[in-house]
């Protein structure tokens, strides 16, 4: 750890906080940016990942640590999620969320801390890694719930903090607000999370107003065909050729069927069918990810899917009672959604301090989306940077290029990263909380 750079930026942190609220800070520096336990707990989390949905051990450590600084723990609020709640007089209810699980990636950083965490999966020993970074979220969020008790005297009101279980496979949020216990939650004035991004560097914070990440669906077709020898295909009817017309057509869907200002991505990922080369097959089956913004847009494309599918299965010659059959998975999950009336507020008080970058939209999916449209309630996921500028110099050396978020190869800046987003974050918290 740079221990020059750590100073920066929890004098920073005094800084912005008197500069904001205009008090005299008398905390000390051991009540605030508890850097050495925040990297401890970094490095923990780091090395203990589980997969969606199987984060009991995360869950206990988190709830262990929120338990001892003094707020109160509501569970059962979904899989392993859970809320840790600090009431401070009367005020606004803020939430901060964390994600918590990790991914079925074998870390290939080469660091000391690297994850070789295995466990049984499919009868599989996998392994597992926080590829996605979730472990600097919840270290910051566990950093910046210490530093909300030592500033207790500088707000007032309801800090909700949630960690939330299976993030990556779009059940988390659901199973959260589908729970009996999050009727036990106060309901949050706004939202507010964070996620790390692996192209921003280590001071930039990144912001995206209106639609920020897209609204994922994923969806299995079994296309129907007639079987029989891959010599006579004139007596078959071939469900592969179905498929490969079905997936050339369907890209005509974005670019031909939805206004060129309203992006969208249908991705066919798996192709299974047939046994053996001279064997035509009875079926094929596609497993497709699409990914939107607008409702409308979403309709549209799971509409269009259909009418393509049924048109050319009966070109193809087969019966209406054989037409592909649509299997939309229950991980379907909104876009979400920056209110720029928050982001204005945010960018108010972090631009002070902070490398504000604007960020275009990506078609990469977040289950926070869900919050601001189960509540209608004003939420905001600002990008973290996480590339130190030696990291990115070696990157761009590097044949392989910079590790995107799932990379086995990720490896943030976590040393830096931390200070910074706990800063960011608590300094948003504060200024949210002041001015109401």
């Amino acid at each position: 750890m740079n221990p020059n750079r750590t100073s920066h930026f929890i004098a920073l942190f005094f800084a912005t906080t008197t500069l904001v609220f205009g008090q005299k800070n008398n905390a000390t520096l051991s009540d605030l940016v508890h850097q050495k336990d925040a990297l401890e707990w970094y490095i923990h989390l780091h090395q203990q990942p589980e997969l969606s949905t199987q984060e009991t051990a995360t869950a206990a450590y988190l709830k262990n640590k929120l338990s001892a600084m003094g707020y109160t723990i509501v569970d059962s609020l979904g899989y392993h999620s859970f809320a840790a709640i600090l009431r401070n007089g009367k005020g606004s209810t803020l939430l901060y969320r964390t994600d918590m699980d990790g991914l079925p990636v074998k870390e290939a950083t080469g660091l000391a801390i690297a994850s070789t965490q295995t466990v049984l999966k499919d009868n599989v020993q996998t392994p597992v890694m926080h590829a996605c970074g979730h472990d600097i979220h919840m270290s910051t969020w566990l950093n910046v719930a210490r530093t909300m008790i030592a500033r207790k005297k500088q707000w007032k009101g309801t800090l909700v903090l949630v960690a939330q279980s299976a993030e990556e496979v779009g059940k988390g949020a659901k199973g959260l607000f589908a729970s009996k216990a999050w009727r036990l939650i106060p309901t949050p004035d706004k939202q507010l999370a964070f996620h790390n991004n692996a192209s921003l560097e280590v001071g930039q914070l990144g912001f995206c107003d209106g639609y920020a990440m897209a609204a994922v669906d994923m969806m299995n077709i079994t296309l129907y065909g007639k079987g029989g020898h891959g010599a006579e295909p004139q007596k078959a009817i071939d469900p592969i050729l179905l498929s490969a017309q079905y997936i050339t057509e369907i890209q005509t869907i974005v670019s031909r069927n939805l206004p060129p200002s309203d992006p969208a991505v249908i991705t066919v990922g798996a192709i299974n069918g047939g046994t053996i080369g001279n064997v035509i097959p009875s079926e094929v089956t596609l497993k497709l990810t699409i990914r939107s913004y607008s409702p409308e847009s979403r309709a549209l494309i799971l509409q269009r899917l259909k009418t393509i599918g049924d048109q050319l299965a009966l070109a193809a010659g087969m019966e209406s009672s054989q037409l592909p059959k649509y299997d939309l998975l229950d991980m379907s999950i909104p876009p979400v959604f920056n209110s720029v009336p928050l982001g204005a507020s945010l960018k108010k008080v972090l631009g002070v301090h902070f490398d504000l970058v604007p960020v275009v939209p990506t078609m990469i999916g977040e289950d926070f989306g869900i919050y601001s449209k189960q509540n209608t309630i004003p939420s905001y996921l600002i990008w973290l940077g996480v590339l130190s500028k030696s990291q990115k110099e070696a990157y761009l050396k590097d044949s392989l290029g910079i590790p995107s978020l799932h990379s086995a190869r990720f490896a943030p800046d976590y040393e830096n990263a931390i200070p910074v987003a706990t800063e960011a974050m608590a300094t948003a918290l504060l200024y949210l909380f002041q001015n109401q």
